[in-house]
């Protein structure tokens, strides 16, 4: 295995996250700032009422899309993937991973995308428009192919896909489920065990850069990659001033994530 960067105090995937950085080889379709773009035309909010199980009724459910939920169009899992081509979009000087104050990190379209909290316990305040949905991760893990590292193969007889997907799988199986936590405005979310997502292939490119402060696989030119975590999107919230916890635990890797957003809604 190539290596874990873990952040006890990011969230990142990286950052309010932990990150699995990997590589891989075929070339997949990606998905584009344009689609979130694109989305804004959309009706499909992605909520319907046969999308709420009994375990999603509870008051903070109500303000989250439900897992199954295709809000503005795409899947939460292809949401992941958008998540994580604006982050690599950025240079060492203002990765998110490495500068906390650039947690809201992607403010295009009408979901904005937000990274970690570098500190245990800490909190960001952010200002959003009204209207906008909000993309956030308990944790992630990313997994791209190829890499220096020659030990970092595929057994033989297994697709890269198959592997790097597993290698996804097994990272997440560390997470500590009943210890995932959201309240909003100090409502709980519940059933957040449903909230993992896991992509396939997706080609991605990365800021050539940021294989000296992030991934020395990354080249700069499109790469496959494969991303997973748990993540939530909260629904468009009403104006004024919101708060959102979250709190989730890896024991197999000593690590624990818990934040808060301070949210004003214009």
């Amino acid at each position: 295995m190539k290596r874990i960067l873990i952040s006890t105090a990011m969230f990142g995937l990286l950052l309010a996250a932990c990150w699995f950085t990997a590589c891989q080889k075929d070339t997949l379709t990606s998905v584009t700032p344009t689609t979130n773009q694109q989305a804004t035309d959309l009706t499909n909010s992605g909520a319907s009422n046969e999308d709420l199980q009994v375990t999603d009724r509870a008051n903070g459910n109500s303000k989250i899309f439900p897992p199954s939920a295709h809000p503005y169009g795409l899947s939460y899992a292809d949401w992941t993937k958008v998540w994580l081509e604006q982050f690599l979009s950025y240079d060492c000087s203002n990765v998110p991973w490495v500068h906390p104050e650039n947690v809201l990190f992607y403010t295009s379209g009408p979901v904005y995308i937000l990274a970690g909290i570098s500190e245990i316990g800490g909190s960001a305040n952010i200002t959003i428009p009204h209207g906008k949905a909000l993309l956030f991760p308990l944790m992630n893990v990313w997994a791209n192919y190829p890499c220096p590292d020659p030990t970092w193969e595929p057994p033989t007889g297994t697709s890269v896909e198959d592997w790097l997907i597993g290698v996804i799988q097994d990272a997440l199986s560390n997470v500590s489920v009943p210890s995932l936590s959201v309240t909003v405005d100090g409502d709980d979310v519940s059933n957040l065990g449903s909230y993992k997502f896991v992509t396939n292939m997706f080609n991605c490119p990365a800021n050539p850069e940021l294989a000296s402060c992030l991934d020395a696989c990354i080249t700069g030119s499109p790469q496959p990659n494969v991303m997973g975590g748990y993540y939530v999107m909260l629904k468009p919230l009403s104006k004024g001033q919101h708060a959102v916890h979250y709190h989730v635990e890896i024991p197999a890797w000593g690590a624990v994530q818990d934040a808060t957003y301070n949210i004003t809604v214009n």
